[in-house]
């Protein structure tokens, strides 16, 4: 939204650089730009070349929820291409009731550019089965080209254009959708493979992945360069024009000299294993980075600390899909026998897709968002075979929908077969409705399963999912607010926040005015503070700033953390409850540390003899500023009878078990106390996080200067609000 609100004022011009973050560098901005210039388009042409701020923020609220409600459209013609029509429809009714990202992420206000990754890769893939699908139909092949045959080419070029305009949008919303083109990638080979050994032309492929890939090149390459992290996007799309080329070219080699078929796949091997090490001598770099982006399948260190990054479990994987996870994993199965079996491109390129999208969900939840539309699509076809299996008429088009001679003349004997039972059927009317009341029963039996199994499960879910609270609390925004209503102004003229601005010389930094000053808080929050507050963060969602913050936060003395906000000239403090609770522990593992330098869980065993987790907390985690200023605003604390010392067993398993604990009326006798025992298992630590057991000095130059009305603890004239800011004080 702070994108489009600047290009509102500048459209169709976006800024490209912001310094209204990561002070004191500023930052290149590194989305993509496709889905801020759509909505940009809209909210300029509705406010008529002037849009005002309540227009921008009502317009951009809505823009999530109907791209969302387009993503069933393409489901809808996925489902009835793969299968048939009515899979599409319970695939489409299934997308629109998922629960999880998919939901979360078009939701009414989830103004942010995943809807429109999901939309646009779902349309690339509708368009490139229809591509598929047509040219065998079509029989496509290197002759049509040759005798220029538009007749048969017409339909499936159409459809290969489309899949490149798709592909484009897809790549142009996203810097990292090379993903899309891995995929594709993918597939070419495999079903190269399959054609191949099965002794079918390969050419199709060819003729319609290389114009797809063409005409996404044509629309990317004028952005590349401009967009930080797209590098890969061009690269991507060459190595995947010359991979079908070289498909093709080599499975037509090899046929026309009656190369066994067997020695396709090695020779594929082969020819990769040199193309590899050719691009490893000519581009390493590149060849790094493109390797380097296989990490979204497993991230790592300070990334797992991103909610979104973090692996799908069984219990998120029932958040996001709930039955229709593991209906979609029976149905994938299915559908890899079916390719087994018959080799149907466009199934092969269902399950290719389906598999490294599951993998990248496994690898980070945030993809369950592009995973729900493979999950609707295979659960829609397995509830429909639920209800075929049950009574309800077979679809024309047969399982394997490739439309092959094979299919047609069965589908015709079948007709003949049903023709030539119709004047029996009139013969035996008695025992027709015998058979068709238990047939209808069957039927409902089996809708009444597939809507429970299916449909019920995901509906709870989803109303509340959608019910939760999303977004900034009303004591953030307050607290915001009141910070651009009551701070200076970072650059003197308010109205610059609206400007576009000029990128610095590269690994310079921006050119700020003296009136600049920074913002400390945690990355999460960097966003918020650029749009709503119109000040400048010292660490934003792009995770930029993160190590920094988490120093600052996590930092034991007063000197330390100064050093911080001097280094990155930081005027304002901004801490909530979650940083203090919650989120503390990213803050411990991105500087390096663990969450157990400042906490651990320890089994403390009930009179009943089971053990009972409790967290208790070591005297960092009051030392730490975060903790300082927040749990206590930054006062001298003298602890009252707030201190413990226990000690522990350690089992095998790497859990603490307290043997003993002790509550000390004073620090000075904890400490005695815990010198005179000779076993090192003994600690001091705190059972409150807002009663420290160990003295705390007071903090010199931090000022509370704002509290926002939620309370969270009151103690006597003190009280913690949900959001507090401190102002650092120049000495």
């Amino acid at each position: 939204m702070r994108l489009v609100e600047n290009l509102a004022q500048h459209f169709p011009q976006r800024i490209a650089f912001d310094p209204f973050t990561l002070f004191p560098y500023g930052q290149d901005v590194p989305f993509a730009p496709f889905f801020d210039l759509l909505l940009g388009f809209f909210i300029w042409v509705i406010g008529l070349g002037s849009p005002s701020r309540q227009m921008i923020e009502t317009v951009g609220a809505y823009f999530p929820a109907i791209l969302g409600a387009l993503v069933p459209l393409p489901v809808y013609f996925m489902g009835r291409e793969l299968f048939n029509r009515k899979a599409g429809l319970l695939a489409a009714a299934l997308i629109a009731i998922l629960p999880g990202q998919f939901l979360m992420r078009t939701l009414l206000g989830f103004t942010d550019h995943h809807v429109a990754e999901t939309l646009f890769s779902a349309l690339a893939v509708m368009f490139l089965i229809l591509a598929v699908k047509s040219s065998r139909q079509k029989g496509l092949s290197f002759n049509n080209l040759w005798r220029r045959d538009w007749g048969s080419m017409r339909k499936p070029l159409i459809y290969s254009l489309l899949t490149g305009i798709a592909l484009g949008c897809y790549l142009l919303s996203w810097v990292g959708g090379a993903l899309l083109v891995f995929i594709i990638f993918v597939y070419a080979i495999i079903q190269s493979i399959i054609d191949h050994l099965r002794g079918r032309s390969t050419d199709y492929l060819c003729i319609i992945g290389v114009p797809s890939f063409l005409v996404a090149l044509l629309m990317v390459a004028p952005f590349s360069g401009q967009i930080p992290g797209s590098a890969l996007q061009v690269p991507a799309l060459i190595i995947g024009m010359l991979a079908f080329l070289g498909l093709s070219g080599l499975s037509f080699l090899m046929a026309s000299k009656k190369i066994r078929r067997a020695y396709y796949p090695l020779a594929l091997a082969g020819l990769g294993g040199i193309g590899l090490a050719g691009f490893y001598l000519i581009a390493p770099s590149l060849l790094a980075s493109i390797l380097g982006k296989f990490s979204v399948f497993a991230p790592t260190v300070g990334a797992l600390t991103i909610t979104e990054v973090m692996p799908l479990s069984l219990s998120s994987a029932w958040e996001q899909f709930t039955t229709g996870f593991f209906l979609a994993l029976i149905s994938l199965i299915i559908i890899a026998y079916l390719v087994i079996r018959e080799g149907a491109a466009d199934k092969t390129l269902l399950l290719v897709w389906s598999v490294i999208m599951l993998a990248a969900t496994l690898g980070q939840n945030r993809f369950a968002y592009y995973f729900a539309v493979n999950v609707a699509l295979l659960t829609g076809y397995l509830s429909w075979e639920i209800l075929r299996l049950s009574g309800f008429r077979k679809p024309p088009q047969g399982v394997a929908g490739e439309g092959d001679a094979k299919g047609e003349k069965a589908r015709l004997r079948k007709e003949a077969k049903r023709k030539k039972g119709k004047t029996r059927r009139r013969e035996t009317r008695a025992p027709v409705t015998r058979y068709l009341s238990t047939r209808y029963a069957y039927g409902m039996i089996a809708i009444v399963v597939v809507f429970f199994l299916a449909f019920y499960p995901n509906i709870l879910e989803a109303i509340d999912s959608a019910d939760a609270d999303r977004g900034p609390q009303q004591d953030w925004h307050d607290s915001l607010v009141w910070m651009r209503e009551n701070t200076p102004e970072p650059f003197e003229d308010p109205d610059f926040y609206y400007e576009l601005y000029d990128r610095p010389p590269a690994r310079q930094r921006y050119d700020y005015p003296e009136s600049a000053y920074g913002v400390m808080s945690w990355w999460d929050y960097g966003h918020w503070i650029t749009y709503t507050a119109h000040r400048i963060p010292n660490a934003n969602p792009f995770q930029a700033g993160a190590r920094d913050a988490a120093l600052f936060f996590t930092a034991q003395d007063e000197s330390s953390a100064n050093e911080v906000l001097d280094r990155l000239g930081s005027k304002y403090v901004i801490i909530d409850y979650l940083m203090a609770t919650a989120k503390f522990y990213a803050m411990a593992i991105w500087t390096g540390a663990s969450e157990s330098q400042f906490f651990e869980v320890y089994h403390q065993r009930t009179a009943e003899g089971e053990l009972e987790p409790m967290t208790l907390f070591y005297p960092e985690y009051y030392q730490s500023m975060c903790v300082r200023l927040y749990n206590f605003g930054g006062q001298a604390v003298v602890p009252d009878d707030s201190t413990w010392v226990i000690s522990y067993t350690e089992h095998e398993d790497g859990s603490k078990e307290i043997t003993s604990a002790r509550r000390f009326a004073t620090y000075e006798e904890a400490v005695d106390y815990l010198e005179s025992q000779s076993s090192p298992n003994y600690r001091i630590v705190g059972v409150d996080r807002f009663a420290s057991p160990v003295p705390l000095e007071e903090l010199d130059r931090y000022q509370l200067v704002y509290q926002s009305p939620s309370t969270v603890l009151q103690s006597g004239d003190e009280r913690v609000s949900y959001v507090e800011i401190f102002e650092y004080v120049t000495p």
